[in-house]
């Protein structure tokens, strides 16, 4: 049985992005950029790295060219998200407080420095979570930042919970098993199981 959930944030977890969007447009218009995104484009870059996203947006730049652009996109969003939050899936702390009871709960995602605190301050749901990473406070990618918190947590056998493809290649390169959230942003081809819901997870506590 596993020792230790580890969760992806946006479409596992939450959904925040027509707070990104309102708040990345805001920023690309003060800052001069003939540039507006729509919820329908953001999905396709969530669970990307930072950098990614923004060589997505503004091909013809290179991420040091609107680092600082995005940087401000990162800081507002934060700022709106500390205060206004997401949407929380149906069910969710309910159930982060099952397993909590049976397991230590992480998260790793592949978002920037603050996101993460951001929807545990508003949603008063730090006391659930053992241990959070991201790509913004190392730049190391997804799998490895999964490593990171097993090896630190001193974990045998976790499962990641994500809900694109490249979530379960990630779990797949740390060496963990994968369950696939189906209800969030993306497909998924293999993985070790699935949840069509977020409560889905409270049967994993009821087998242990």
């Amino acid at each position: 049985m596993y020792d230790g959930i580890i969760f992806d944030m946006d479409g596992t977890l939450w959904d925040s992005r027509a707070a990104i969007v309102d708040c990345w447009n805001e920023v690309f218009e003060k800052s001069g950029l003939n540039r507006k995104i729509t919820i329908d484009e953001l999905t396709g870059y969530m669970g990307l790295p930072m950098d990614e996203i923004a060589e997505s947006i503004f091909p013809d730049k290179k991420y040091d060219e609107v680092r600082d652009v995005f940087d401000q996109c990162f800081a507002e969003e934060n700022d709106y998200l500390r205060e206004h939050g997401g949407i929380l899936y149906p069910g969710l702390e309910d159930t982060l407080k099952k397993l909590y009871k049976k397991f230590d709960l992480f998260i790793v995602s592949n978002c920037q420095s603050g996101y993460i605190e951001a929807f545990l301050e508003h949603h008063g749901l730090s006391q659930y979570f053992k241990d959070i990473e991201c790509y913004g406070n190392n730049e190391l990618q997804k799998a490895d930042n999964i490593a990171l918190v097993v090896k630190r947590n001193n974990l045998c056998n976790p499962v990641y919970v994500g809900d694109i493809e490249k979530d379960a290649l990630a779990a797949k390169e740390a060496g963990v098993s994968f369950i696939f959230a189906e209800y969030g942003f993306g497909n998924v081809r293999e993985y070790d199981g699935i949840i069509h819901k977020f409560t889905d997870l409270g049967r994993i506590g009821e087998n242990k």
